[in-house]
């Protein structure tokens, strides 16, 4: 099994925070460590994701309005099959309703 790297983030903060952290940590029977790291990256999946969305709805928008301003002229071969089609639904109906 690979290992998989590790690093250190360290942070300042009042001592009135760490508190809360610890207090907050300790009631869900978390490390300081774990409930910080899982708290931000949380987080920072949330704010990815929103980010995506945004960016995709933009993207989205643009193509969709370019498809309705320049619709797609259809396969010469789609067209004669419909036409085909058309026809032959026409036929039959003429064939099978009684005069």
């Amino acid at each position: 099994m690979e290992a998989r790297a590790q690093s250190t983030l360290n942070a300042r903060l009042p001592l009135e925070t760490k508190r809360l952290l610890q207090s907050a940590a300790r009631l869900r029977g978390q490390s300081l460590s774990d409930f910080v790291l899982g708290a931000a990256y949380d987080q920072a999946v949330s704010t990815l994701r929103a980010y995506e969305i945004l960016e995709l709805s933009r993207r989205d928008s643009a193509l969709f309005a370019t498809a309705i301003a320049m619709p797609a002229t259809p396969l010469s071969e789609v067209t004669e099959r419909f036409v085909a089609a058309h026809i032959r639904a026409n036929v039959l109906r003429r064939t099978s309703i009684p005069d």
